[in-house]
């Protein structure tokens, strides 16, 4: 029975592939009118130039060549259109940015990996998180941020300097910084320390998951545009799992162990801070960014929620004493008037 709803799945998925391929030859658009260069392969069209790492050349070409809005070809001919005007940007990234919504096969390949996060949803879901992250970036979080980029960086200057010290030596500068990076993400974001930036300091393997995830899933890529957006609609995500671990490729198989290994790490994270919250205030100062990196701060918002919940599921409309009781509600009040005052607190009205 499973074999053969695989072997439809997989006759269905070649259907659907060829008339999509046979379609971009048959129906035209306003899109073939506009100019650009010659595909270069009949599988995967300009992409071999445009994604090469020694492309800059093609782009400098196309650019002077073409214009500010280029018709590049994709898999098996697909138009696509290369923008550089300033004007059509502001309105992709800024101004109209939810009607230029990514392609199903990146925000399918998103949740695969890093589950409904930010850039694996979009719409209404994709706007209640940034939401949830808006506290996150103000300047007054964003400064209590700053000493902890000093920490790191001080670090990393004393492990280079350390490195150095009894002869010249050659320095992978690229391979530090990565490191250091992580870093100031992890303890800033997470509240979590992946790497103590001394040399011969075994790698976390969060670590070495991250810097190998993009490139192991570049060698992906056509397969993901052409068959992702089909194959994780097979089934529920149990017989999925299956069915990859069943796959006989090495970069599959590895990107499996990479989001396992992220995964893990993540929920890691999350347990520890759940943890800490339930201890108390002392124990969140004892973390990485004692506690004022992003994870804690979410937390933070969950907690009012949950005391602003529960009031309201014993008094229905909360009258004013018992509101003005809440000791979390109080707390975040009276630190918020602490930080800002009556006058910051009018110009954000304003």
């Amino acid at each position: 029975m499973l074999l053969i709803f695989v072997q439809t799945a997989l006759v269905l998925s070649a259907l659907w592939t060829s008339w999509q391929f046979i379609r971009r030859f048959v129906v035209k658009t306003d899109l073939d009118n506009i100019p650009g260069p010659p595909s270069t392969s009949f599988l995967t069209g300009n992409f071999g130039q445009l994604f090469n790492i020694n492309g800059w050349e093609f782009h400098r070409e196309i650019g002077e060549k073409f214009g500010n809005v280029i018709l590049l070809k994709g898999l098996f001919g697909a138009n696509q259109l290369y923008v550089t005007d300033s004007k059509a940007l502001h309105h992709i990234l800024v101004k109209d940015q939810n009607i230029f919504e990514e392609s199903d096969s990146f925000f399918a390949t998103n949740h695969l990996v890093f589950g409904e996060g930010l850039i694996a949803c979009h719409g209404e879901q994709h706007r209640k998180q940034r939401k949830m992250l808006n506290p996150v970036f103000s300047i007054n979080h964003l400064r209590h941020m700053v000493p902890i980029f000093y920490e790191i960086a001080n670090k990393l200057h004393a492990s280079i300097g350390t490195y150095v010290a009894d002869s010249p030596r050659e320095v992978d500068v690229l391979q530090w910084m990565t490191r250091a990076a992580l870093e100031m993400i992890g303890q800033s974001g997470l509240g979590f320390s992946f790497d103590s930036l001394v040399e011969g300091h075994a790698e976390h393997p969060y670590s070495k998951s991250i810097k190998e995830l993009l490139p192991t899933m570049f060698t992906m890529r056509f397969a993901r545009v052409l068959l992702l957006t089909t194959l994780v609609k097979l089934g529920p995500p149990k017989f999925r799992r299956v069915m990859v671990e069943l796959l006989p490729f090495k970069n599959v198989q590895k990107l499996k162990n990479m989001v396992d290994i992220m995964e893990k790490t993540s929920v890691d994270i999350l347990e520890g801070k759940k943890n800490a919250l339930q201890r108390g205030e002392s124990a969140m100062m004892e973390q990485v960014g004692q506690g004022k990196d992003i994870m804690s701060i979410l937390k933070v918002q969950e907690k009012l929620r949950r005391e602003l919940q529960e009031a309201r599921e014993q008094y229905g409309e909360i009258p004013h004493d018992e509101l003005v009781a809440l000791p979390y509600l109080d707390a975040i009040c009276r630190e918020t008037l602490r930080l800002y005052g009556i006058p910051d607190l009018t110009l954000y009205i304003i």
